[in-house]
């Protein structure tokens, strides 16, 4: 899963460019790899039904969550991407507002029946790896990464420059405070940044 992390963010801002292609039609391309909708509804069961997820699902509703959020998106770096990429048909805000609303950001249609036992956040990332072709996806954004002239290419770059707004984020106190909480709960937050800083070339952190 936290494989999927990365390319997502990719996904958010990136398509393949061929002499044809526009950024939509190459983003586009990537989508289907990730099987989104069948994650959506693995989370949301998984929400309903097992209570450490639920427990994790309620943290990210709390207000600490929702700060940490905003310091991300309130970024100037990252608008300046969003314009960028809805120029040519992407619109990051709503792959964001998605994003946020399946984390419990914003509210998210699902009635909470806690089951008895918990099948833990580590069982649900191993059905959510069993529906998504992340291998598939990181191999094609490679390619997208390697092709002259590609949007994608170029939107890695952006994002890649990126490095110490990045860092700059994941070190604010609001931040901090999540990702402590978040690794009490057992997520793997030191992994997901590892793989989000081999991504994009970022040697340290």
């Amino acid at each position: 899963m936290v494989r999927l992390l990365p390319i997502v963010l990719a996904v958010l801002c990136a398509g393949l460019t061929t002499s044809a292609a526009t950024l939509r039609e190459e983003f586009d391309q990537l989508l289907p790899y990730l099987n989104m909708e069948q994650v959506r509804a693995i989370y949301n069961h998984y929400i309903q039904t097992d209570a450490q997820v639920a427990e994790i699902y309620s943290y990210l509703q709390t207000e600490d969550v929702d700060r940490a959020w905003v310091v991300l998106i309130s970024q100037p770096e990252l608008r300046t991407i969003t314009d960028w990429t809805e120029v040519r048909g992407v619109s990051i805000r709503d792959y964001l507002n998605g994003i946020a609303a399946m984390l419990g950001l914003t509210p998210l249609a699902a009635t909470r029946t806690v089951g008895q036992s918990a099948r833990s956040w580590s069982a649900m990332m191993e059905e959510i790896r069993a529906v998504s072709d992340i291998d598939g996806a990181y191999q094609l954004a490679q390619q997208f990464i390697a092709t002259p002239g590609s949007e994608f290419a170029e939107l890695h770059h952006m994002v890649g420059e990126l490095h110490d707004v990045f860092h700059e984020v994941a070190e604010h106190p609001d931040v901090l405070r999540v990702s402590s909480q978040l690794r009490a709960f057992g997520v793997d937050v030191d992994r997901i940044l590892e793989v989000i800083y081999m991504f994009f070339g970022w040697h340290d952190h």
